[in-house]
């Protein structure tokens, strides 16, 4: 944590967190990862077992195609890539059309999807990504959006950080004493938010509890079935550790109910 910039907004907004996603060498930083990395152990060992090769899959907040372009390696046929930054669609076209693969991609906003409901199989917002939209409402505005626009019975998988971390507990320790005592960062919106220096600029997160989660899955409409550490589901390389920390896989459906 360290001190915000000059033009750092007095709130974080989500205009602010598509203009770091669209600078040059955040675009770069995902390319890099959509051709050294791709899938994550984890995240093939999930996929597979949640959705069919035929399946029409929505991947949300995709960047530059990491997952989206590793599902159609494994013969996924029908995804569609959605981000809000425009410079990442942008590349992830580039780097499908290289490589020939059939993976359409579109500027999208997760709290407002331009569908109509129950388009799609199954829904993916992988690293974190929902977490990156400020707010607790919007958060639960885009759940509710994609449980609009997936089938009754369709699964959504994403990933979250964990609060209850073990080696982030002294920092939260500190951070709660600082929001009781009235002295938290005056740019934060929730308990539970993080803004950090990256070397791109500065990154938006919001750190949810497990029971945060549960609560936003059960409001919007869906049924939580499971919630597993990415690190109780495989071994990941050096390479997937140093690109991305520890986090928790949630998977949610749809129930053939509708919404509770």
């Amino acid at each position: 944590m360290s001190g915000a910039p000059d033009n750092f907004p007095a709130r974080v907004e989500a205009g602010w967190v598509r203009d770091y996603y669209d600078a040059a060498s955040v675009v770069e930083d995902y390319r890099r990862a959509t051709a050294s990395i791709g899938l994550w152990a984890s995240e093939e060992i999930v996929l597979r077992q949640l959705f069919h090769p035929s399946d029409r899959l929505l991947d949300l907040g995709t960047g530059t195609g990491r997952i989206a372009i590793g599902l159609a390696e494994l013969g996924y046929r029908n995804i569609l890539g959605i981000d809000l930054a425009r410079e990442m669609i942008r590349e992830a076209r580039r780097i499908a059309r290289v490589l020939e693969l059939p993976v359409a991609f579109r500027q999208g906003d997760a709290t407002r999807l331009k569908f109509e409901a129950a388009l799609f199989d199954g829904a993916i917002f992988g690293f974190n990504g929902l977490m990156q939209i400020p707010g607790r409402a919007a958060r639960r505005a885009a759940l509710a959006e994609i449980n609009r626009v997936v089938r009754p019975g369709a699964a959504f998988v994403f990933t979250a950080h964990d609060r209850l971390l073990p080696r982030f507990r002294k920092f939260w320790l500190e951070e709660r004493k600082r929001w009781d005592r009235g002295q938290q960062k005056p740019e934060l919106l929730e308990f539970g938010d993080r803004w950090e220096e990256t070397g791109h600029g500065t990154l938006y997160i919001h750190v949810p509890l497990p029971e945060e989660v549960r609560e936003d899955l059960l409001v919007t409409g869906w049924k939580c079935e499971w919630d597993r550490l990415r690190s109780d589901i495989a071994e990941e390389s050096l390479t997937v550790r140093q690109f991305s920390d520890e986090c928790r896989f949630w998977v949610a459906r749809k129930p053939l109910a509708g919404p509770a």
